[in-house]
């Protein structure tokens, strides 16, 4: 059998995680723009309602309905910016942590496939993973910088 490409196999392996991950979050009554709106809220740490707007492709009154749903919830949390008091920045609060960190755990496509995996294999693909997420991390302090010095 020949080597296939393993952007294909990192393909294949994160739509089944999506999948698992977005199963997990509609069982809880969420909809798709919430969803995303709580995603992007839990990777970038806090942004403004406008972001959100720019996510959901929805005008900002809408998003500002969105997120007053999360808001009644207590999935997410308003704050004033003390730059600019008319803009909102929007936090997860510990409910909404709590929720994705479970969408994330439910990842049953991971376990099965770590299970058929020889324990040797494991540990590869464990530092593999390891090496992705500190990759990851320095890209998005290189963006997050990036994004406060055009600010």
């Amino acid at each position: 059998m020949a080597p296939s490409d393993p952007q294909d196999g990192l393909e294949h392996i994160l739509t089944h995680l999506l999948q698992d991950f977005m199963h997990h979050m509609h069982q809880t009554g969420l909809s798709r723009p919430q969803i995303q709106a709580l995603l992007h809220i839990y990777l970038a740490g806090e942004c403004p309602i406008s972001e959100i707007s720019a996510l959901t492709d929805s005008s900002p009154a809408a998003a500002s309905q969105l997120v007053e749903r999360l808001v009644q919830q207590e999935l997410v949390r308003r704050t004033e910016n003390p730059a600019n008091r008319r803009i909102k920045k929007l936090h997860l609060t510990d409910k909404g942590m709590k929720l994705i960190n479970q969408g994330l755990a439910s990842h049953h496509f991971i376990g099965e496939l770590m299970a058929v995996l020889k324990p040797k294999q494991r540990e590869t693909v464990h530092a593999a993973f390891e090496y992705l997420a500190q990759a990851s991390q320095q890209i998005h302090s290189a963006h997050k910088r990036k994004d406060q010095h055009h600010a």
